[in-house]
């Protein structure tokens, strides 16, 4: 091989490489979720534990270890909070025929703290909450939080 094409393929490999390092580090930083929270997609229909988040885009619903629910920016300024406050809560779907569907606010030690009320539309009903690439937090067909 000539000295030509070693600086040559010496200069490929090192662009590769730089590519390669530069690519795994921008698809980290920008929509990295903070330390210990679990996503679960970008809908929920049953219980979102503490640090456990519905994700879509960048956006995130992350029922948080101080009891609140909160929607997030992916650069992590909250957008929407339930305003719910208490250790060891879950947030759990509730879908009713005989009302609108809502999302119950839950403690270990002090029960029922809050609900976040949702909505059927006429045709259908809701069955699940869910954050969507708009950054818009939907409980069924009721726009309930946005960025």
């Amino acid at each position: 091989m000539t000295r030509i094409a070693r600086a040559l393929s010496l200069t490929l490999a090192t662009t590769t490489l730089t590519t390669v390092a530069f690519a795994t580090t921008t698809a980290t930083a920008p929509g990295a979720m903070a330390a210990g929270i679990t996503c679960v997609g970008s809908s929920f229909s049953a219980t979102l534990n503490i640090n456990m988040a519905i994700c879509h885009s960048g956006y995130t619903v992350t029922m948080q270890d101080n009891g609140d629910l909160v929607l997030r920016r992916s650069n992590g300024s909250a957008c929407w909070a339930s305003g719910t406050r208490a250790p060891d809560a879950s947030a759990t779907y509730n879908m009713t025929v005989a009302g609108p569907p809502y999302i119950q606010i839950n403690s270990v030690s002090r029960g029922k703290i809050g609900r976040v009320m949702g909505a059927h539309n006429y045709a259908h009903m809701g069955t699940s909450a869910s954050v969507n690439n708009k950054g818009e937090f939907w409980v069924g067909y009721k726009k309930v939080g946005w960025c």
